[in-house]
This record gives structure tokens, sequence and C-alpha cells, in this order.
């Protein structure tokens, strides 16, 4: 098969129809496809407008999922059901353009990539009625998180992608959320694989309302940055205290200068100890970051022991 269309679809009864007839018509210039809708615990009628819709449509593969478990649990759910040679995940919103589709496996083809990032914050690419605060939060996140990778990669939380199957079969995915696409991103950057991006427009909600919680999203996305790279948070603090120590020994020379420094102030001690500590943690955050280097041999040894146990099924 050629194409495997992955689109997670949460209370999105206001969106199937209308997402469905849209990839539809993109995909259906192409031999093979099958478009896998993945239902996350919809309490409206999503799930039943996605089975009327599949008993008419054949190429439509709808998976469920008892209760709401995440973005991040809906892909894997598509992952381990598509068999298309190249894999698209896409907003049930129709934030991205289904025309996208297209480009991105144009790219991916043209220029023997593996995996092809739609992006609205490289240069090219636009936003069209996003909400400020959502806008100022994704932009700060994506710069955030993609410091953390080894690439200069404008935009990594985004969904609009497509991969070569073998990127997907040969990465552990462990992430539950939002944080499912830098995690891909990190994990097959560190094995190798070839990653682009493309300018694209992203475009505000017209139907229904959106689920992303913005509070624990950054959170996720924060914690993945300084998992990524520790030195980040760790450096900071480290210098934050070593310099708080340093100010107060400036100050303790002064005193010592005109003569108006009492060695048995607790100001002495405190100076000692921030000094300490403030190195401490930085000698932590240096042994963190070669552990954290060790990650890429780790990471590679997991696609060979996944694509060993894919040929022995």
């Amino acid at each position: 098969m050629e194409v495997s269309l992955i689109i997670p679809m949460y209370n999105e009864e206001d969106n199937v129809l209308i997402t469905l007839n849209e990839v539809k018509k993109v995909l259906e210039t192409y031999p093979s496809y099958q478009i896998l809708a993945v239902d996350d615990g919809s309490s409206d009628q999503t799930l039943a407008l996605l089975e009327e819709y599949a008993s008419e449509n054949p190429e439509l593969v709808v998976l469920k999922h008892p209760v709401n478990m995440g973005m991040g649990r809906a892909l894997k759910t598509g992952f381990e059901k598509a068999e298309g040679d190249v894999i698209i995940t896409l907003d049930a919103d129709l934030s991205y353009d289904p025309k996208y589709i297209t480009e991105l496996i144009q790219e991916l083809h043209e220029n023997h990539l593996d995996i092809v990032i739609g992006s609205q914050y490289m240069a090219g690419g636009e936003t069209e009625d996003i909400p400020f605060i959502r806008l100022f939060v994704s932009k700060m996140a994506n710069k955030i998180v993609g410091y953390a990778l080894d690439k200069n990669i404008s935009t990594v939380t985004g969904i609009l992608r497509a991969y070569r199957k073998e990127v997907i079969d040969s990465i552990e995915i462990e992430a539950t959320g939002t944080e499912i696409n830098p995690e891909i991103l990190s994990k097959a950057i560190a094995i190798g694989f070839e990653v682009k991006e493309i300018p694209v427009k992203l475009k505000g909600r017209k139907l229904g309302e959106s689920k992303v919680q913005f509070r624990s999203t950054t959170i996720s996305h924060l914690l993945f940055t300084f998992y990524e790279k520790p030195m980040i948070l760790f450096g900071v603090i480290g210098l934050l205290i070593c310099l708080i120590g340093i100010i107060a020994a400036i100050y303790l020379f002064y005193q010592y200068l005109v003569g108006t420094l009492d060695p048995n102030r607790p100001l002495m001690l405190f100076m000692v100890l921030m000094i300490i500590a403030g190195i401490q943690i930085l000698i932590f955050g240096f042994v963190a970051t070669q552990i954290s280097l060790l990650k890429r041999e780790i990471y590679i040894i997991q696609k060979e022991n996944k694509l060993m146990r894919k040929k022995l099924k």
C-alpha cells in the first residue's frame, strides 16, 4: 500500500464528514491508500459518524479507544495498523489544508528524505486566525523544544508530517500525549534519519472546540526539553546560585578593604554554600548531559531489536 493517513479524533462530530471528504479527494490520486481514523474515547457522535462513513467507504479503517487516552496513544494505535509505505499524520479539524499531503509525499520521494514536516513557523510558513495566546505559547514551545534537538527545526510539535514506514518501525515510542511529536523527531534524528520542513499555513479551528490543554502541554514540552538537554535546567540554576555566591563574595571583599569585615557574619557561610552548591549542580548537569548523549546508542539498539522482531513475526 502506498499511503496511510492517520487522523486522531476526540469529540469531532462537527468535523468528521468534512475532514474525511476533503482528505479522500486528495488521496484518490494515489493507486492505493487507507485512512485510519482513531476515535480517542469520544463522548459525542464522532464514532457513530465514522462507522457510518466506513460502511460506504472501505478505505476508511475506524480504530477506537474505550476512554480518552491522549493524542500520543491515538497516534500509536494508528501507527500499529498503518500498512502504507508512507505514513501521514493530520489534525481532524482541517487546521492544515489536506492539499499539503501531496506536497509532503512529493518532498519525501524527490529528496530521498525520511521525515517531512509541515512548518508554519519556518520562512514562508503562515498562521491565520489563531488566538494570540495560543500562537504565542505555541511559538515559544517550538523555540524551546527545538533548541533541545540536534537540528535547527522551526516546528517540532506540529502533527502535519510524512514518515517513511521504516522510521516508525525503527522507533520505540513512549509518549501518550502531545510530546509524541518531538519524541519521534528526537529519536529519528539520533538514529540518523533525514528530516526536512516545508512551509505551510496553519489556520484557526472553524468548527468545534480545541482539545489542547495549554498548561499540561507546556509543562510536558518543558520536561521533554530538560530531558533532552539537562544542562539547560541545571546550567541555569547552577550559574544563578554561583552568581549569588560571587556577589556575596565581592561584597565581603569590599568590607574587608574598608576594614568593616566581621568573619563571624552568617554571610560568610552563605557565600561558601552558594558557590559550592552552584558548582555541584553544574557538575551534575554535566554528568546528566553525558548520560543523555548515550541515548543515541540506546536508540540504535532499540531500532535493531524492533526491526528484528518485525522480521520474526
